[in-house]
């Protein structure tokens, strides 16, 4: 590609001191930026035009509205204020965090972050067993789960805008660091529209000693089915079922007076 760009150049200089030995008309000039094409890709993807830099962030403020919109939501449904804020994430931020800073193409920590977010959804989706489930697109998983009323709609409204960030970031549209933040941080406020006992985080939770919690389903428990009477799957502590299962509820075994005082908000 050098050699074709030094080719290029020597044409023009010659056409420039020696016009009677070389001619360069419109169609040379377009034959020559056609074959500069697959150089200048990389840099035309990368480029950042006005118009496309003002509509990223016109929708990373929407974006941070709607997000701002589903913690009010999850106040007014009593889904927030229970117990004080606890450092739990649904969606985990500290991978996309770190590739911030070691990676120069900020790209790669947003990619990180969309998969992440993916991740989540589609093991809360396995866990709920939605049909069909390995076939649907992410937008239909969202649906789905707030069809089975896991995510209200400000909540799902939110995680499309901030797929669609992430995707345009990955595809093409050179993202700040900055504005790279700004996207870690819409996660990071949207973690505190899932109190803890209701994160769609479906998963064991094996820092829960670190984040304050009793168990490692505390965070997802108040999804559990709650049946009339007891059984043997019914956590002697939530009342509902544990996901660990019967084996799990036994050599648990804690009650509500392992439950910490100083985690209600007075």
């Amino acid at each position: 590609m050098k050699w074709l760009i030094f080719f290029g150049m020597t044409l023009v200089i010659v056409h420039g001191f020696w016009p009677n030995l070389f001619i360069v008309d419109g169609i040379t000039v377009l034959i020559f930026f056609i074959l500069l094409i697959p150089f200048l890709a990389p840099y035309l993807q990368r480029a950042k035009f006005p118009g496309a830099e003002f509509e990223f962030k016109d929708k990373i403020k929407e974006t941070e509205q709607t997000v701002q919109l589903s913690i009010e939501k999850a106040k007014k449904d009593n889904k927030i204020g229970k117990y004080k804020a606890l450092p739990f994430e649904t969606f985990r931020t500290s991978t996309a965090k770190k590739i911030l800073e070691i990676e120069a193409d900020h790209s790669l920590s947003l990619a990180s972050l969309r998969m992440e977010v993916e991740r989540k959804l589609r093991i809360t989706a396995d866990f709920l067993g939605i049909p069909e489930r390995e076939k649907m697109p992410l937008f239909r998983i969202i649906e789905a789960l707030g069809e089975q009323e896991m995510l209200s709609s400000e909540q799902m409204r939110a995680l499309r805008q901030i797929i669609i960030l992430c995707n345009k970031a990955v595809h093409g549209y050179f993202a700040t660091k900055e504005e790279t933040k700004e996207i870690i941080n819409l996660v990071d406020k949207l973690n505190k529209s899932f109190s803890v006992g209701y994160s769609i985080d479906f998963s064991p939770n094996l820092d829960y000693k670190r984040h304050s919690l009793v168990c490692e389903w505390e965070h997802c428990i108040e999804w559990m089915p709650l049946t009339e009477k007891r059984t043997d799957k019914s956590c002697l502590l939530f009342g509902h079922n544990c996901p660990g299962g019967a084996d799990k509820v036994i050599s648990c075994g804690k009650t509500i007076k392992d439950f910490p005082k100083k985690r209600f908000i007075k």
